[in-house]
């Protein structure tokens, strides 16, 4: 045999060689990337799980921002421990599925307009990975203009039974304008702070804080009750709306309502409680109730975390007043306690024994029938009343970190 025919064996066995050489290193390079991808795609998830855990925390927060959280509390989709270690007290910390979110509050103002400053960190599942949002949460105001006085008619305001009008924070009761009747049971008083008081006039700054003296009865109407206000009178239901809540009707409810009860259109219902004055209004917490048509309601309690009855009222660490908008006339009776405002476009008629905590105003007449009326003035509740609209984020300040 030649020698060239036997280096042609070599050249074969050496290029053999070299490709083998070749595909090692390509696959120990396409080993490394792919090693490399599911190194990537794992540090993604873990930051998607961390990110999501801190955006459920911003949600708790803006629970929390209206109706407080409850320690040691599952609701099935997170769950709410205590407060964070080296934290304000208005901090928390929960987990969402396998992952965890540390959450902390700060008040602060913006422009005027007190807001919650959220901050958000979540850890995932093995605390590889961590993302931070913050959020500065603002509540859209709905009601900028609060009344000054329990009781407000348009039309005349006649009582028919018994009632008991207090205002302790100043010195009207009842504005009306047309006539207002007082009856001729001997229980019905209007009465204003007492300017005897050691503490007057501070003392109507801090409401209940003043002593109060009997001005009107069935037998004379005082200076606290302002009737036949032809300013008031000459208002349309609409305008007199926009006066105390800003804004139109129809806008009022699109923006601000949270529960919306329209039983001829219960497409039209929001806030998933049954579409029920019983189930959107009892116990209705922090709430902006819109009922829409005509309403005839027995008993309930709004505005309290427990239901009142008889001569009781809400213990004030129980307090969450609510706003109801009622869009046409309103027929209340056995023991209604209301906390926070009622609004009735209508006229209203209260044939049980009703009382408010706060303001009632009707866009229409009001008449208490045989029943009683007990109507007490507190701008601690409709101050609180102020941050029960939707919640939006402050423009500029989300950041994720």
């Amino acid at each position: 045999m030649s020698p060239l025919k036997k280096q042609r064996g070599l050249a074969t066995l050496a290029i053999s060689i070299i490709l083998l050489i070749l595909i090692t290193l390509a696959s120990l390079y396409l080993g490394r990337t792919l090693i490399q991808e599911k190194t990537l795609v794992g540090n993604d998830i873990r930051a998607k799980q961390a990110f999501e855990a801190a955006e459920a925390g911003i949600a708790v927060a803006q629970e929390y921002f209206v109706k407080g959280i409850a320690e040691n509390t599952a609701d099935g989709k997170y769950e709410i421990f205590a407060s964070v270690a080296g934290e304000p007290d208005d901090s928390f910390r929960g987990t969402l599925g396998d992952n965890r979110f540390e959450v902390t509050l700060e008040e602060v103002e913006i422009d005027g307009i007190i807001a919650m400053a959220i901050t958000s960190t979540g850890i995932s599942s093995d605390g590889s990975a961590r993302k931070t949002v913050h959020s500065d949460i603002v509540a859209l105001n709905p009601l900028p203009n609060i009344p000054d006085n329990p009781i407000s008619t348009k039309g005349a305001f006649i009582i028919g039974g018994s009632a008991t009008v207090t205002n302790t924070e100043g010195h009207s009761t009842i504005w009306s304008g047309e006539d207002v009747d007082v009856g001729s049971n001997n229980s019905t008083k209007t009465e204003v702070a007492n300017p005897n008081d050691d503490g007057y006039p501070a003392c109507m700054d801090i409401p209940n804080a003043c002593s109060t003296m009997q001005s009107s009865n069935r037998e004379m109407a005082g200076l606290d009750i302002i009737e036949h206000d032809t300013d008031l009178a000459n208002l349309t239901a609409e305008e007199m709306f926009i006066n105390f809540f800003g804004i139109a009707p129809s806008s009022y409810k699109e923006t601000m309502a949270t529960r919306v009860i329209d039983p001829l259109n219960p497409s039209e219902s929001r806030g998933d409680c049954g579409n029920s004055w019983d189930g959107c209004a009892h116990l209705a917490q922090n709430e902006v109730v819109w009922v829409e048509g005509d309403l005839v309601a027995q008993g309930k309690t709004v505005g309290c975390a427990v239901a009142v009855t008889g001569s009781n009222s809400c213990a004030e660490a129980d307090e969450a007043p609510s706003i109801v908008i009622v869009n046409g006339d309103a027929e209340f009776s056995g023991t209604p306690h209301f906390y926070g405002i009622l609004f009735i476009m209508g006229n209203l008629n209260g044939t049980g024994n009703m009382t408010v905590h706060g303001a009632m105003i009707s866009a229409g007449q009001g008449h208490t029938g045989s029943g009683s009326l007990d109507a007490y003035y507190n701008s601690r509740l409709l101050e609180k009343l102020q941050s029960n609209g939707p919640r939006a984020v402050s423009a500029g300040s989300w950041k994720d970190f």
